[in-house]
């Protein structure tokens, strides 16, 4: 998707039209996202060890310490539960996701192709974009990244692995963004990719269930995530 919002957002034409009584109305409040939204993922649904009992789910809980991010779990259960970080640009997603693992040394390969795949040439307006403001014309929009260990089906003559069917993986992460329906937060659309299940830009939709307010949940982000939180965000 385009962010030609940008463009809009910072041009005399917008800003003029936001001076007076409009100009609250055009605001948007990144704490609108905070809250339990309830997922639905298409591509989820058909593993085979998806776990149909249980919701999917996303919450949102608060913003990361740089006040560049906001900090959730991604939930789709019996396949992956991960640390997410929603950012309002593909390069403050980066900065974030660098601040956070800044003593990590084991960022593959892999994982910086993928980033390539998905950058987009800075502009002006990009320059100019303040964290998290968006504008009435257009719906507000996060790229993030999730960190986690992805659920797959392996065997245990694996080769590779030798683990058992429906096992964990090691820490992997992937990209994806969600378009909120409008400054409220109340739904959303997006994408998810996961190389572990062959997922690329697979429909990822979600509806607000709860809102909350800012909430100090320890959420652990890298190796060593799943039993403990030796590294929150």
């Amino acid at each position: 998707m385009s962010d030609d919002w940008q463009d809009a957002a910072f041009s005399s034409r917008h800003m003029h039209n936001n001076r007076g009584a409009k100009s609250k109305r055009a605001t948007f409040d990144v704490k609108k996202t905070f809250g339990s939204y309830e997922v639905k993922c298409p591509a989820w649904q058909r593993l085979d060890n998806a776990s149909s009992e249980q919701a999917s789910s996303l919450e949102l809980y608060r913003l990361t310490e740089s006040k560049e991010g906001v900090v959730g779990v991604l939930i789709l259960p019996g396949a992956l539960r991960a640390a997410v970080v929603l950012s309002g640009s593909r390069q403050s997603l980066r900065t974030t996701i660098e601040s956070i693992e800044e003593d990590d040394d084991d960022v593959g390969e892999e994982e910086e192709e993928e980033e390539e795949e998905y950058d987009e040439p800075s502009s002006p307006s990009q320059l100019r974009f303040e964290t998290f403001k968006k504008n009435s014309f257009r719906s507000p929009k996060f790229w993030f990244r999730w960190s986690g260990s992805p659920m797959v089906d392996t065997t245990p003559s694996s080769p590779k692995t030798g683990k058992l069917a429906g096992s964990t993986v090691d820490i992997a992460s992937g990209l994806g963004y969600i378009v909120f329906a409008g400054n409220d937060c109340q739904k959303f659309k997006g994408t998810i990719n996961c190389v572990q299940f062959g997922w690329r830009d697979v429909a990822l939709t979600g509806h607000k269930i709860a809102a909350r307010s800012e909430l100090d949940v320890p959420v652990a982000w890298g190796k060593g995530a799943i039993g403990g939180f030796p590294s929150l965000i």
